[in-house]
């Protein structure tokens, strides 16, 4: 019996913890968002199919981007919508954007495409009330 009463408070202590565990992920989840990372082809994919969506174009390999990725953190958890998409070009050719969008840009630059053209752009690392007014006025 004494047996029975020990497992059954490591079961409850267990089980407190483990309440309190996904409570704290389902709080995380509820409240903090960031941008999505696509591969090259999704971005292709995306602009192929005359989607409208906000991207932010950078290189991994680039300081400026890995900064700049953590105010696009901070918009996103702020501001759920319009979703922002994040595509790493460090491995692609220097004219890639050229390529696929017809736009020269630097890393990082924020892009607007409505139907898979690009109607605004916004080339370097800015800041976050820049960010939000960019996006206010552009989509």
């Amino acid at each position: 019996m004494e047996i029975i009463k020990k497992f059954a408070k490591e079961i409850s202590v267990f089980g407190l913890v483990l309440v309190i565990f996904i409570g704290l992920m389902v709080y995380r989840s509820a409240t903090y968002s960031t941008y999505k990372t696509i591969s090259t082809k999704s971005f292709e994919s995306m602009v192929e199919r005359d989607q409208s969506f906000i991207v932010v174009v950078g290189s991994s390999l680039d300081t400026d981007t890995e900064n700049y990725l953590d105010v696009v953190t901070t918009y996103q958890t702020k501001h759920r919508h319009p979703k922002i998409y994040y595509v790493d070009i460090a491995n692609q050719s220097s004219n890639y954007t050229k390529q696929i969008l017809g736009v020269d840009v630097v890393t990082p630059t924020t892009l607007i495409i409505k139907k898979g053209e690009v109607t605004a752009k916004k080339a370097g690392a800015i800041q976050y009330y820049t960010l939000y007014d960019f996006i206010k006025e552009n989509n």
